[in-house]
């Protein structure tokens, strides 16, 4: 179990937030760009930084995921990206609301 800088309720609000805006992404009537990536990304690793302590594996496992190597083939691989990242923050929502939850 990880311990949280801030409340599961807090930490399930700002993964929930980063997940709305892969749909926002998702939804451009363009597929989303580098920089569309690049941004979200940055964004995200904050809002992980700010509910796991440093010594937590969670920010080094979002960020493992990363960021195509260059723009020029990042239309095809940013979608791919931002369901690896969506599923994988979903994991961690799932895994707060287990840890949050008070046995019987």
């Amino acid at each position: 179990m990880s311990v949280l800088k801030v409340t599961p309720e807090k930490a399930i609000l700002l993964i929930s937030g980063r997940i709305d805006e892969i749909t926002t992404l998702a939804g451009k009537t363009d597929r989303p760009g580098y920089y569309d990536l690049v941004g979200w990304c940055s964004k995200t690793w904050s809002v992980i930084d700010e509910i796991y302590p440093a010594d937590d594996i969670h920010p080094e496992e979002i960020r493992s995921i990363g960021l195509p190597t260059c723009s020029c083939n990042s239309e095809n691989m940013a979608p791919m990206l931002l369901e690896v990242y969506h599923s994988r923050l979903l994991d961690y929502i799932d895994e707060i609301q287990k840890s949050a939850k008070k046995p019987e």
